[in-house]
């Protein structure tokens, strides 16, 4: 279940980022067009699990694999071990000597053929199945308690017998093409306009809309059965069901949220198609939403006409005559549900391509071939006794083909088990007890009473074991070779050896213990050599680290360890592990700091990327040459949140002084995202002792934001904070032309004319770019902020005017000559 979860979760992001990219290119569409998509993918999340149960698989290489478990109980013999289990390295033993406690087996029991011990870690998931049932069933809750409430409200209030509201109804449903008859309902107090009911549709009104003009009944019911015509009650119940479903996911929620903005958007575009006037229209959604209020828990199961949250938005949209008010017809949605469905059903059938099991490779054994008991004499039923062998065989005979796996786990002081897979052989490592290595970590030099150890290689067709345990007179070693016990001779000494040696470059056993030993037997350079011939770049990395904590390297040393590393390490994790610790204990030299960064570029996690760069960045002594590099670096990565978060560090560490702010601007203009753009430059702006050249370029940059409201963020601040001299004039003014929103160019202008003492030529400017404001409200608020906030003179009043002149509206007009009048 857990897996079908992840699964839902992964292609639910999928669809709604998909959907979100679809509403933004919309954005100048109609607001009934961005609904029907929101509406299409809140139901296709919900279709999306039931269509992956249905479908057949379609396997992609690159789909993320969910169905691997997490926790797992497994005891595996050693001669049936066909498949060795893989997890991520953990840290070896602090010591070389290893401590267990004794097993609760019987301790005099002889045999080494016991079971491979895997121990299990907490299941967390057992948890996510409940966690996810409850949050369903809380969100369910809420909407049936709102189901309820609207239940109750359509048996306790009374139904609307006048006339004149019956026959309204009736000719709007007509003029809509509604086929259904509406019933409507009167509250008894000051209830918010609503909608609900699926085959029998009802308005509720208040108790004071009899006191109504005609003109708000007429816009009200059109608003209320343009939601019956379009739908909205089943469309809410649809996105509700789908937050209860996906509660966990954030997007959803925030589709939910969309599909309401849109929903009411789409029916006041409706009410203005049939001739209401914009401006009365916004004030009666105003009065409504300042008077009224819905029904106490209503608000999860109800189409409510006016809820102030969203009014702000809704006024300013009602008032903007260049939007485009379409309604959509059957045919004209039906290629929406097409491409939903042409989207939905491969997202659904999508699934991880799982590798097939690969062939046994060749068998490399040098080992000679038992008779066969079917091929015996038959003159005996006794088979021959097996002849004596040399083995001649080593791990270096395995090959390379096949499967490359490793598996290292601790449990505690218990059990530590260690095993690795090249090409067609098998090499485990199982220890029960206190244990300890000999110096060089190529043979065991003491076990614990009651504990073993295990060593074993499977060739293929043959293999070895050595158990090791403590006996009356010491160690005691049982040697087999295809389960017949040999001599620990010379031949078995070197075999241990050469398999502990393998073990230890392989996996991370042992890693840093054997660090520790090599660097003070041996020297840095044999633990530099060490590392490189090490296969696992977590050993590699606490090789490298080793050396570095040691405070034996010089800086030649450092240098090459950095370039190395950067070359040989492929886990970002690790090799951004290592490239912290230089940075933190070693001063960055120029030549060690090209390497550093060519190292921080082969990382291809923008998280990791960011992790060493900050680090990097936070060391005095950067030449600027090398902060650009890394600023280079950084908008080389893909994630703009990891982008802007490391700009942002880094204006708060150091200024950015001319030969760095060119590379910074760089990597803030590459980001996509207009956010977390807008999060860089605030960070500029904000930061005390800003020069004007950085103000100069937070401009020009912000003049690539498409988002009218964080192009405004930007520019309020400036324009609140910042005098705007002669270098920073022509900027912000360009910046401002960038405009679509009216509302967004007023409230930028008017954060300049708020500062007070404006000096003349940038009043002129604002005047200037007055004149891109079409929103009769928002230029004559402009226009009357700086009759009152400038100083006037006969150019500055003549260009009011003439502003004031291109204001439609008489009432807005007014405002301003009468304000002029009174100045």
């Amino acid at each position: 279940m857990t897996a079908i979860l992840a699964d839902a979760f992964v292609k639910a992001t999928v669809l709604l980022l998909l959907a979100a990219g679809v509403t933004l290119l919309l954005r100048r569409g109609a607001a009934s067009l961005r609904h029907l998509v929101w509406t299409l993918a809140c139901g296709g999340v919900l279709a999306l699990p039931l269509a992956s149960a249905l479908l057949p698989n379609w396997r992609l290489a690159g789909w993320p694999r969910l169905d691997v478990p997490v926790a797992f109980d497994l005891n595996q013999t050693s001669t049936a071990r066909d498949v060795i289990a893989t997890s991520t390295p953990k840290t070896a033993p602090s010591a070389a000597a290893r401590v267990v406690r004794a097993p609760d087996s019987d301790p005099s029991e002889t045999t080494d053929a016991g079971p491979v011990r895997w121990r299990i870690t907490t299941n967390w998931t057992v948890w996510a199945v409940p966690a996810w049932l409850s949050g369903v069933a809380a969100v369910l809750i809420l909407l049936a308690v709102g189901l309820a409430r609207i239940a109750w409200l359509d048996r306790t209030t009374t139904r609307v017998r006048d006339e004149r509201w019956l026959l309204l109804v009736e000719d709007l449903s007509l003029e809509l093409g509604l086929t259904q008859h509406v019933r409507l309902l009167q509250s008894k107090g000051p209830a918010m306009p609503m909608t609900w009911g699926i085959r029998r549709p009802t308005i509720l009104l208040p108790a004071e809309a009899d006191s109504w003009d005609a003109e708000r009944r007429r816009d009200v019911l059109l608003h209320e059965l343009a939601h019956v015509k379009r739908h909205d009650f089943l469309t809410q119940l649809v996105a509700r069901i789908a937050c209860a479903v996906y509660w966990f996911h954030p997007l959803v929620w925030l589709a939910a949220t969309r599909l309401r903005e849109e929903r009411e958007r789409a029916c006041d575009d409706h009410v203005l198609r049939a001739g209401a006037t914009p401006s009365v229209y916004a004030t009666h959604l105003l009065e409504i939403a300042r008077d009224l209020r819905a029904a106490r828990a209503t608000a999860l199961a109800s189409v409510a006409m006016a809820r102030p949250a969203q009014l702000a938005t809704r006024l300013l949209d009602v008032l903007d005559t260049r939007r485009r008010r379409d309604t959509l017809s059957a045919r004209s949605a039906l290629p929406a549900w097409i491409a939903a469905i042409v989207v939905v059903v491969p997202l659904a059938a999508a699934a991880p391509r799982v590798a097939e099991p690969s062939s046994p490779a060749a068998v490399i054994d040098t080992i000679p071939r038992l008779p066969s008991p079917a091929l015996a004499p038959k003159r005996s039923l006794k088979p021959p006794p097996k002849p004596a062998v040399v083995v001649t065989d080593t791990l270096r005979g395995c090959g390379t083909e096949g499967s490359r796996r490793s598996s290292h786990t601790n449990d505690g002081d218990d059990v530590v088990t260690v095993s690795t897979t090249t090409g067609h052989c098998i090499v485990n490592f199982d220890g029960n007890g206190k244990f300890t290595f000999n110096d060089d970590f190529t043979d065991i030099t003491t076990v614990a009473a009651g504990g073993r150890v295990l060593i074993e290689v499977d060739y293929g067709d043959h293999d070895r074991r050595l158990t090791i345990r403590r006996g009356d007179n010491g160690l005691e070693r049982i040697y087999k070779v295809d389960g017949d016990v040999r001599p620990f001779d010379a031949d078995a000494r070197a075999w241990l050896a050469e398999t502990l040696t393998f073990l230890m470059r392989r996996t991370g056993f042992m890693a840093q213990e054997r660090a520790r030993w090599i660097l003070e037997k041996r020297g840095v350079q044999a633990l530099l050599d060490e590392a490189a011939s090490r296969e696992s770049d977590y050993g590699r990395r606490i090789y490298y680290q080793a050396a570095i904590e040691s405070g034996k390297l010089d800086a030649a040393g450092y240098e090459r360890l950095v370039t190395t590393a950067g070359q040989t390490i492929t886990s970002d994790y690790e090799l951004a592990e290592l490239l912290i610790a230089v940075s933190k204990t070693q001063p960055l030299t120029e030549r060690m700091q090209a390497g550093f960064v060519a190292a921080a570029k082969s990382i291809s996690s923008d998280y990791e990327r960011h992790r060493v760069l900050r680090a990097a960045l936070s060391r005095p002594g950067l030449t600027p040459a090398i902060q650009a590099g890394m600023l280079e670096a950084a908008a080389d990565m893909n994630s703009d949140y990891e982008v802007a978060a490391l700009l942002i560090e880094v204006n708060q560490a150091r200024p950015i002084d001319d030969a760095v702010r060119p590379a910074f601007f760089k990597a803030a203009n590459s980001l996509q995202s207009d956010y977390e753009h807008r999060r860089v430059l605030d960070a500029v702006v904000g930061r005390q002792g800003t020069s004007p050249a950085m103000l100069a370029d937070v401009l020009t940059s912000a003049k690539t934001i498409t988002s009218d409201y964080e192009l405004a963020e930007v520019l309020t601040k400036i324009g609140g904070a910042y005098v705007l001299d002669d270098a920073l004039r022509p900027a912000f003014f360009a910046a401002a032309k960038n405009f679509n929103s009216d509302y967004e160019h007023g409230r930028t202008l008017l954060s300049i004319v708020e500062r007070g003492d404006v000096p003349r030529p940038v009043v002129l400017a604002v005047l200037e770019s007055a004149k891109g404001i079409s929103s009769d409200h928002e230029l004559s608020e402009l226009l009357i902020a700086l009759i009152s906030k400038v100083r006037m003179d006969d150019t500055i009043r003549a260009a009011i005017r003439e502003g004031a002149r291109s204001i439609g509206s008489q009432y807005d007009r007014g405002r301003v000559f009468e304000a002029l009048e009174r100045d």
